[in-house]
């Protein structure tokens, strides 16, 4: 600092200096005071330089003195006291920073020393350190409680509390000592929200004090310079005041806007402004900042004044310099005596540029100072606030962190599928849910209930990145594999296949639903599962092509149901295997075209219960077997029933009707199974008296059959292609023979009575009029007489009726 024209202070005011940074040595201290000068300013951290000299080589060796040990007064507080115009004193209290020789001044050594506060300590530590669910406040005293020196708070702790987190998802809960000093972390949120400091000193200490208004401070303890007066250079020695004292007036901006976002209320404005404009021309200027670093409107606003009334301090500052050694930073005084009234006003130090040297006068060796002080101040009706000058921290890059939760889970989510992490750089974390705020989750698609979701599970690694580079905003990109959690497929054997693997929980390493491609050139495979159910749904058409086979395995249960049709074609065969019962079941009508042979092989019994007529049309022939007995109809009209006893058996009647009716008694004949059966099938036909008369007559009347239950031949061939047989001679297939048992009392008998049964014998011609269908009138009439051919003898099976005159006559006395 310059020191011309510097007016002596009275030899009378003395500058003292003690404290445990002063070496001594028998009692008596090894330094006196020489020279001080430095800076003091809100907000920032002061330095003053002292100049240290030896007493005279009469009271103290040079060779002693030249040797203080220097290390012992490193980090120790050390007070310099200046006495003050009304005999009190002004401490300036610190730290020794650093000290050292300086040189040998005649009998004298000097040492210089540097103070600084002991907030400076701060900036020797740096950091990475989470803080959750804290105030700023909270936050700061968090981080001075590892500095055992006093601290007094002079603040509106309302503004700087967290709302209740159903109102407010404030940034604050999550703050993030990202690398940087404890000194310039806790700075830059005090600039951030408009708390400021300055520094106390009194009783041997320095006491740091907090504000953020202008009525946290207080003018000195000396009335004194609760005044100070305007005078010009030449004026009263003993008497502290302004030599020059200037008033600036400044052209700054009147309005501050800052907006923000709140992913939980997308739509809500967060935008807000602060409009103080100074009383000049050109004071509408707007100044813009996004993102404010906030998620309430409330805390919108109190940044947004905080900011405005940072520029709009800045507007008007003064300057003066005078002998003043009783005014420091943070404390008030009124100006008085000035030419420009308007700078009689109070005002508040901002910063102090003290000066104060120490001059030997040759006569008598008396002592004397100089000082001068040069200040900025501001009017107190502003209200003020440090600008910023510390940006937050801004991380360039992506970084991993393991995703964290409670202990015994394996996910741990919130209604937005968020997680917490553990930042590698977090040596304070316990790996749990404790460990980091709420961290959101890129998806690759994310809309209003659509779009994709995979939420990170513990233990796993993820990549984080920062909105705008802020550390305290992270968000997950996506997930890293590492040594713990490995690819799902085993590399780089398999580095041909892709896909999506989750896992169940607690489970294994099989237990997962996914999906995998393989690419590999031929075993291209696309591979689907689900590990428990599998559900999906197709709200309009499905169409599915496979060029060649497609297997299904059902392990239990198989059930389809089809709205409208079901329709199914298989070019080749179709083979189904029915482990157990199958039951078809069919509403309406049913339809079954086979363009070749159709068997069905019944293991059991076959039962068909028809509602109304039943008919059963074959284009070359017809035979029914059970054991020993046979019915055999041929497509030119031949009938043949073969059985080892046959019985016909009518409740009411039996008619049979031909052109000729032939009764042959059987004759068992060389070659197996020729027989004949009197019924023009080329046997000579033989008389047999002893046929009762009733069985003639029913016989005559119509033969009517109970017919078992068809069955496959044996061979497992059908009978010879002829022509199909009419379909209106229901006479073969009276409903209701259910089984070979003659009960046609149980079962509809009359009903081949009622339809035409006697239409294929009486009278061929009209046949075609007494039956619906057209087909009856094809070939039925001429059949019996057509053909005698011996085809008869083509099946030859032992089994014809060897006792047929009893079985009647015992079933009709029966009835």
């Amino acid at each position: 600092m310059a020191s011309e024209n510097i007016p002596l202070l009275n030899q009378a005011r003395t500058v003292q200096i003690r404290g445990a940074g002063l070496p001594s040595t028998l009692g008596r201290p090894m330094l006196r005071f020489r020279s001080l000068e430095g800076r003091e300013r809100m907000g920032q951290l002061f330095t003053y330089e002292v100049l240290l000299r030896t007493p005279n080589s009469t009271q103290m060796p040079l060779s002693v003195s030249a040797n203080v040990d220097l290390k012992d007064m490193i980090g120790k507080e050390l007070t310099v006291t200046i006495q003050l115009s009304d005999g009190t004193g002004r401490e300036i209290t610190g730290l020794v920073v650093k000290a050292g020789f300086v040189r040998q001044d005649g009998d004298h050594n000097l040492y210089r020393v540097i103070l600084r506060p002991w907030l400076w300590l701060a900036t020797l530590t740096t950091d990475y350190k989470i803080f959750q669910d804290q105030s700023v406040v909270e936050i700061i005293d968090s981080v001075l409680k590892d500095y055992p020196y006093p601290v007094d708070k002079r603040l509106d702790i309302e503004k700087y509390a967290i709302l209740p987190e159903s109102l407010s998802n404030e940034p604050r809960n999550f703050q993030v000592q990202y690398g940087e000093t404890d000194f310039d972390f806790i700075q830059r949120l005090m600039e951030e929200w408009g708390i400021y400091w300055f520094f106390e000193h009194s009783g041997g200490t320095h006491r740091l004090v907090l504000c953020d208004h202008v009525g946290a401070h207080r003018p000195p303890d000396s009335p004194a310079y609760q005044d100070i007066a305007m005078q010009a250079e030449g004026g009263r020695l003993d008497v502290d005041v302004f030599h020059e004292f200037g008033v600036d007036e400044r052209l700054f901006p009147g309005r501050v806007v800052v907006d923000d976002f709140d992913f939980t209320r997308p739509r809500m404005p967060l935008a807000t402004s602060s409009h103080q404009p100074r009383e000049t021309s050109w004071a509408e200027g707007e100044i813009y900042e996004w993102p404010g670093d906030y998620t309430d409107a409330k805390h919108g606003a109190l940044i947004s004044r905080v900011r405005m009334e940072e520029r709009r301090a800045r507007g008007v500052r003064s300057h003066g310099y005078g002998n003043v050694r009783g005014l420091a930073a943070g404390q008030t005084f009124f100006l008085t005596e000035h030419l420009y009234e308007r700078a009689n006003r109070e005002y508040l130090v901002l910063a102090s540029d003290l000066v104060l040297n120490e001059i030997e006068e040759e006569s008598g060796g008396s002592v004397t100072y100089e000082c001068v002080n040069q200040m900025e101040v501001q009017p107190t009706e502003e209200v003020f606030r440090m600008p910023r000058t510390l940006p937050k921290p801004v991380v360039s890059g992506p970084q991993s962190a393991i995703v964290v939760g409670p202990p015994g889970q394996e996910v741990w989510t919130d209604e937005f599928g968020r997680v917490k992490v553990r930042f590698l750089w977090d040596r304070y974390a316990r790996n749990d849910a404790s460990d980091s705020c709420w961290v959101r989750v890129n998806q690759a698609w994310a809309g209003s209930n659509f779009g994709g979701m995979y939420i990170p599970r513990i233990g796993q690694e993820v990549v984080i990145s920062f909105m705008n580079g802020d550390p305290d905003r992270p968000i997950i990109l996506g997930g890293l594999y590492n040594s713990v959690t490995r690819p799902p497929w085993d590399l780089p054997g398999e580095a041909t296949k892709s896909g999506i693997k989750t896992r169940s929980l607690e489970g294994g390493r099989e237990n997962y639903n996914g999906l995998r491609f393989e690419d590999r050139v031929g075993a291209e495979e696309f591979y689907m599962q689900a590990e428990r159910e599998m559900v999906t749904l197709t709200k309009g058409n499905e169409s599915r092509t496979v060029a060649l086979s497609l297997g299904m395995l059902v392990g239990l249960n198989h059930n389809e149901c089809v709205g409208g049709m079901l329709s199914s074609t298989v070019v080749g065969a179709a083979s189904y295997n029915v482990g157990l019962a199958h039951s078809t079941q069919v509403g309406g009508a049913c339809a079954l075209n086979v363009g070749g042979a159709y068997a069905v092989n019944v293991g059991a019994a076959v039962n068909f219960n028809v509602g109304a007529g039943y008919l059963l049309n074959a284009g070359a022939a017809v035979s029914i077997t059970c054991g020993k007995s046979a019915i055999n109809m041929l497509h030119d009209g031949t009938i043949k029933i073969i059985g080892k006893a046959v019985e016909i058996v009518g409740a009411e009647a039996v008619k049979v009707k031909g052109t000729e009716v032939h009764l042959d008694k059987y004759e068992k004949k060389k070659d197996k199974g020729a027989l004949g059966f009197g019924m023009g099938l080329g046997v000579p036909p033989v008389v047999l008296p002893d046929i009762p008369k009733d069985l003639l007559a029913g016989l005559k009347a119509g033969l009517v059959l109970p017919l078992p239950l068809p069955g496959l031949p044996p061979s497992g061939t059908l009978p010879p292609v002829g022509t199909p047989t009419p379909p209106g001679t229901p006479t073969p297939t009276p409903p209701g023979t259910t089984t070979p048992t003659p009960t046609p009392t149980e079962t509809p008998t009359p009903t081949p009575t009622e339809t035409p049964p006697p239409t294929p014998t009486e009278t061929p011609p009209p046949t075609p009029t007494e039956t619906p269908p057209p087909t009856p009138t094809e070939t039925p009439p001429p059949t019996p007489t057509d053909t005698p051919t011996p085809t008869p003898t083509e099946t030859p099976p032992p089994t014809p009726t060897e006792t047929p005159p009893p079985t009647p006559t015992e079933n009709t006395d029966a009835d």
